[in-house]
């Protein structure tokens, strides 16, 4: 298949028993999960994607997926452009009980009906790639944060005796 927009929905069953592959791309606007997360939708999501079974015989989809997300820097609130370039395996299964069956190897991806949306497929995966905080390098952010910690600024703070309660106590039992 030539590079295109790839096919909403396909057989994952029937794709990996074919040996398919597939390269093309994928809008991010129509991505609503990962959506909430990004400053701008405007985009598309290179993917090449190959079906097939392995020696024990599990379907599997194995895909490489590039794409620049525009996310905002959560120390200056600015944008900025954050690359991904993911590779992912995933065992094609059609229930709970065949995932759990699965090597580790695989993650699982359900398709109980025999169809397999591959914009949530890789939207799944683009999600997992996020930063959990989202943020520019130190050095291109605008928020500049001094880091210089030398012992003229760290000053002892003085501890409480933990034993002070119990000398306390001593001392008002003796003046009874």
């Amino acid at each position: 298949m030539h590079k295109d927009t790839l096919p909403t929905r396909v057989d994952p069953f029937r794709f990996a028993d074919n040996n398919i592959s597939m390269q093309g791309h994928l809008p991010l606007s129509g991505m609503t999960r990962i959506a909430q997360s990004l400053l701008s939708t405007e985009g598309l999501v290179e993917v090449d994607l190959h079906f097939g079974r392995d020696e024990e015989k599990i379907r599997y989809v194995k895909g490489h997926l590039e794409t620049t997300l525009v996310l905002q820097c959560q120390r200056c609130m600015e944008p900025y452009n954050y690359a991904i370039i993911a590779d992912f395996a995933s065992g094609i299964v059609g229930s709970v009980k065949d995932a759990d069956r699965l090597p580790k190897r695989y993650d699982p991806i359900m398709s109980e009906d025999g169809n397999l949306n591959l914009s949530e497929m890789v939207e799944d995966e683009l999600i997992i790639s996020l930063p959990i905080v989202p943020l520019h390098k130190q050095n291109e952010c605008k928020v500049r944060i001094k880091q210089d910690f030398s012992s003229k600024e760290i000053k002892e703070v003085p501890k409480d005796n933990p034993f002070k309660v119990i000398e306390l106590l001593r001392s008002q039992r003796d003046k009874k």
